[in-house]
Parts: C-alpha cells; structure tokens; sequence
C-alpha cells in the first residue's frame, strides 16, 4: 500500500532503530535526559534560539506558545485557515482563553498593509491584539512557503507595535531547505515549533524554541499538560537522526513535482479534476467539483492500494515523503489518471 494521506504515516528506518536502541537516557523532569538535553540544545543553535523544549505534539508546542504570550481576552492575528485556529479541536479557546483576528492572506502571506491595517482597526472597541502568529509552511495552501524575508518584515512590524511573533513551523524545514536563506528565525521570532514526526519521519515529537524565560515558563505550561516525561531520550534520538538528514525533504519537493508534471501534461483527460495545485514543496491538491466526486476518486485509489486523504470536502491531498520510493512515482500517476477518467 502507497500511502499518501500525509507525511505522519512514516515508518522508523532501521538505521533510525538502531539509533534508538543505543540512545542514552535519564530522567527528562530533573533535566536529567543528556540524549533530550541534547536535542533541545541542537535544535536551538541551528534556529538561533536561546533554548528549546521537547514536546509530544506541534499542538501542544503551539498551545503552550498562545499560554505564554496572551492572557485571557486578548487576540492573536493569523490567517483564517491556519492550523492553530482550524486544526487543533478549539485548545486556544480552551486552553488560553483568546480568540483569533483573521487576517486576509494569499498562500499564508499576510501582507504588510493588511496587517497594519489590521492594528489600526484594533484601536478602536476591540480586544488587545497580543501576538501574530504565521505557518510556515501553509497547509491550507498546499504546503506553500511564506518566504523568509516577508517574517523578517512582519517581525518589524510586531516589534514596532510591541506584539509577541510566533512561527508554527511544523514542515518549517521544507521551506528553510527550499530557500536557501539561512536558519537564523531565532533573530526574528519569539517562538517557534517544528514537527519531527511530520516529513523529518520520526515516529513522535516536536520541538519549541525561544528565549531561555520562555522555555522555562514552557516548560511549567508542558507539566501542566500532561507533557512531561522521563526517559524520552529513545524518541528524542530518532528526533534528532531525522534533523540530521533533513536534506531528504529536498527529495520529497522532487518526487512532488515529479508527480504534478506528469499529470498537467494530461489535464485535459482528467475531467472530475477541476484543479490541480502545486506549490513547491511536499503536496499535491486535487479539486473536484464536490464531495461525492472527491470520494470515489480516494475509493478507486485504494481499490489500486494508493491511500488518499480530504483536506476539505472537495480537495484530495497527495503528500509525498521518505517512504514513497522513486519506483512508486509512475504508479501513482497512472492510477491519478485512471481513477480521474
């Protein structure tokens, strides 16, 4: 079975294993995990963080995030198809209390002017506006890249208005890898998240990055939701093999784009597909005209042993990842054109 739902779907490889099997551990509550201790360490230098934090979830690290920059009442700008607004059950409101400022946004780029405007507006008989917070990559968009130097500007921005920045990162390294523009968020952002389970290919965890207070009042946020743990040095050294050959991400943009070649050049026998998007990175978006339509086409993938997924109720999303192989690619585009026709 070829499964293309997401890129969570990942396997451990044995080399990862082995990794694991040979990982040092302690007690991560007393600090005591010199494989975690490690990792956070790792992971803050390469972003040019102060410190960072192992967490279980990008969720939990971005919840933590709202927890330490807002307080009950206030609002933090996003985009209204973000993931921390749509894709995590309603935690912000649960959890820290505040609500979020929609802000218009093409492929998760918040323009400078609507932003702006955005804070003017707020003056007048409305909540405190707190913190921004931008994804990156964007889901809803299809996996697109805010590039590096519109966070660089809209950091400006926060900074001028006394606002708190945080980037969800979670596929944040398709990006960094694809732009070439250097790791240095840590100069830009307050705080930031990344997954290692979502294309890095390690079974569980995430990462969250900021100043040295920050982690350490994260760290008080993680106990207080049930996120601490002991001996997590097993998963946090198959984290960090995936960090190391986070170069791989640049195979799944190929395999990616591979795939969408292939099919624009039979676009015009592909009727119930109304659009096909590709934005740069690891996903492929296929539109179809409803949801009834979108279904059978996912039933006829996997009657082929192709596992495809919804991200709305029109949209088919193709993700790619390290365990789809390069023999796998014509295989997937036959069976797209087939079950579309």
């Amino acid at each position: 079975m070829i499964d293309l739902r997401s890129d969570t779907v990942t396997k451990p490889s044995k080399e990862m294993l082995n990794v694991i099997l040979e990982s040092e551990v302690g007690d991560d509550e007393y600090k005591e995990d010199p494989t975690v201790n490690d990792l956070e360490n790792f992971c803050a230098e390469l972003l040019g963080f102060e410190a960072g934090l192992f967490v279980s979830s990008g969720t939990m690290g971005n919840q933590i995030s709202l927890l330490n920059h807002t307080n009950p009442g206030e609002e933090v700008i996003t985009t209204s198809d973000s993931h921390i607004k749509n894709y995590e059950h309603g935690a912000a409101s649960f959890l820290s209390r505040i609500q979020f400022r929609d802000v218009d946004n093409v492929d998760g780029l918040i323009s400078e002017e609507d932003l702006n405007q955005t804070l003017e507006n707020s003056k007048v008989h409305k909540p405190k506006i707190s913190l921004i917070s931008i994804e990156n990559t964007h889901l809803a968009s299809g996996g697109s890249i805010v590039p590096f130097d519109k966070i660089k500007s809209i950091s400006s921005i926060a900074k001028e208005s006394n606002l708190k920045l945080h980037i969800d990162g979670a596929r944040v390294w398709h990006a960094i890898l694809e732009e070439n523009k250097g790791y240095d968020y840590g100069k830009y952002c307050d705080s930031l998240t990344f997954c290692f389970s979502k294309a890095l290919g390690a079974p569980i965890g995430s990462m969250l990055l900021g100043t040295k207070d920050f982690i350490e009042n994260s760290r008080e946020y993680r106990k207080k939701l049930g996120g601490g743990m002991r001996q997590i040095g097993i998963i946090a050294s198959a984290a960090k093999f995936a960090l190391i050959h986070r170069e791989e991400l640049l195979k799944d943009h190929q395999k990616a784009q591979y795939i969408y070649k292939k099919l624009i050049e039979n676009r015009e026998k592909m009727d119930p597909i109304h659009e096909i998007e590709y934005k740069g990175t690891n996903m492929i978006f296929l539109s179809f005209e409803d949801n009834s339509s979108a279904n059978k086409f996912i039933e006829k993938l996997e009657e082929n042993n192709i596992k495809t997924g919804l991200i709305k109720k029109n949209i088919v999303r193709i993700v790619l990842h390290k365990d789809v192989n390069e023999k796998d690619l014509d295989k997937i585009v036959e069976n797209v054109n087939y079950s579309s026709s």
